[in-house]
């Protein structure tokens, strides 16, 4: 199956502007995605965004499936199709 990864704002210009289409087995979770993106994105973010060791994202970024709510349980289970997006913390004033 394939799962689209966006990445939004200042990630785009670590990460790239295009997204990344990544392929995964069927039944894949959000924890083999993980594993999927570390290898590509772990060293392009910052600590505050990747946690090198548990290969994640941080609690400071909106991690989002399908614009429908946060991506944080590992065994979230995800289907062919899925869009997750990657949104950095955001500030206004």
């Amino acid at each position: 199956m394939q799962v689209k990864v966006n990445f939004l704002g200042f990630f785009r210009d670590r990460i790239g502007r295009e997204p990344l289409y990544l392929e995964l087995p069927e039944n894949a979770t959000y924890r083999d995605l993980l594993d999927a993106l570390a290898p590509r994105v772990g060293d392009k973010l910052p600590d505050w965004a990747w946690d090198a060791e548990k290969r994640c994202f941080t609690r400071r970024l909106l991690v989002t499936r399908n614009l429908s709510g946060d991506l944080r349980e590992e065994e979230t289970v995800l289907a062919d199709g899925d869009e997750v997006f990657v949104v950095p913390p955001i500030a206004g004033g």
